[in-house]
């Protein structure tokens, strides 16, 4: 059955890309131009990939995430909320929800796709969210009935789960299905970059001596090339100092870091994987041409254009399949906590909350509670500049006051 089920078509027509990716990966990954072999599975290896898909999923992951209500009144916090939980502390008996939330996207960064199972209990509210293997995993539009479901395996037992059944976060997608694997992207990349790690290792372990041969003039039997070639192993063992007799002349037959231009294909492989995850260089400690102002700038950009993408992502999946239809219309849902990543350093902190609370956006008691400190008496009250007045009442108030400066004039003339 498993087997028919590679084969049935998707969405009503043949996916030939879909299963030869399937049938690769399932067989170890291809083979790269420089050798080596890449799949999901051995890509994390690579330090760029690792360092890449660590720093987002980090970033991510340690972003809260609060269950709200928009009401008539406004919109509060409703911690109590039975979906809350699950997505705030525990969503699983055996992981946190930073864990979680880790797993989830390191999936994704990874396979291009990331599942959970959706446990509900008899309210019908989520108990718990367990994660699915991303490579047993995959989903399905029947081409009958044209419902989304979803093949997996679990404990061992293939399995086949409704739509609303899977938390289904997925990267670029072509089909709004199946998300694509970044790593097939930057196969290429990753296999070079192995092709080069493995290249200096083998270097160090011959101790930085190129492969060479030993030219000499004349015809030499098989003893004396062997007791040559003994004693150049001998002194390039550091057991003693080179002399070449006889006539002999040796030629390096390896190519020269330089030439090779080493440093600089791993600078530049390491900035095409940066570029395809849209992780600033800086934040893989590559520093060549950073400073304080355009680091502090290009992460506030990181927050916007990497962050909030995937941010926005996951809290239309969550609120999609973690609220029964009733408490979406009575306005619940889940949302990212990212004011720890916007509000950098203590002193851009303290502006920020003097700037809301001279504006009276936020009161002393909301400030002092982002802050984690206790209320404090009439700090409920709001704050509101005298020197602002609302535009459709502009020109009546400069009248007043006009008409207000002229009467006093004439008074004081007339005394």
């Amino acid at each position: 059955m498993l087997i028919d089920r590679m084969f049935e078509k998707r969405s009503g027509s043949t996916d030939i890309d879909g299963f030869n990716d399937l049938f690769v990966n399932l067989f170890g990954g291809r083979k790269t131009a420089s050798g080596e072999t890449v799949n999901e599975r051995n890509s994390l290896v690579q330090p760029d990939v690792f360092a890449c898909v660590n720093v987002l999923s980090d970033d991510i992951a340690k972003l809260p995430i609060h269950t709200f209500q928009k009401t008539e009144n406004g919109i509060k916090r409703n911690p109590d909320h039975p979906t809350a939980y699950a997505v705030y502390a525990r969503p699983n008996p055996y992981m946190t929800a930073f864990i979680w939330k880790k797993l989830m996207m390191t999936h994704v960064l990874t396979w291009g796709d990331g599942y959970s199972y959706i446990q509900f209990g008899e309210h019908g509210y989520p108990e718990a969210l367990y994660p699915l293997r991303p490579e047993t995993t995959n989903a399905y539009i029947s081409p009958i009935t044209g419902m989304l479901w979803y093949q997996t395996v679990i404990n061992g037992k293939a399995m086949e789960l409704y739509d609303h059944e899977v938390l289904h976060f997925k990267g670029l997608s072509t089909d709004g299905i199946h998300g694509k694997s970044p790593i097939g992207v930057v196969r290429e990349h990753i296999g070079a970059q192995s092709a080069a790690t493995k290249y200096n290792a083998k270097l160090y372990k011959n101790e930085a001596t190129p492969r060479g041969i030993l030219k000499v003039p004349a015809f030499l039997d098989e003893k004396p090339k062997e007791n040559v070639r003994k004693e150049w192993k001998r002194v390039n063992q550091g057991e003693n100092i080179a002399i070449i007799d006889n006539g002999l002349e040796y030629q390096s037959i390896s190519m020269p870091l330089q030439e090779a231009q080493f440093v600089e294909s791993m600078k530049f492989n390491k900035a095409q994987i940066s570029m395809i995850y849209k992780v600033p260089l800086h934040k893989l400690n590559e520093l060549d041409k950073a400073t304080f102002s355009n680091i502090e700038h290009q992460s506030i950009e990181y927050v916007r254009n990497t962050l909030q993408p995937w941010i926005v992502n996951f809290e239309q999946e969550l609120n999609v399949k973690l609220f029964m239809d009733h408490n979406q219309r009575s306005g619940h849902y889940v949302k990212f906590n990212v004011d720890s990543e916007l509000r950098g350093d203590s002193q851009s902190q303290a502006e920020y909350f003097k700037t809301m609370h001279e504006t009276g956006v936020l009161n002393k008691n909301e400030i002092r509670e982002l802050i984690e400190r206790n209320p404090i008496p009439h700090g409920d009250k709001y704050l509101a500049s005298l020197n602002y007045v609302f535009l459709d009442f502009m020109e009546e108030y400069q009248r007043l006051k006009a008409g207000g400066a002229v009467k006093g004039g004439d008074i004081k003339n007339e005394g």
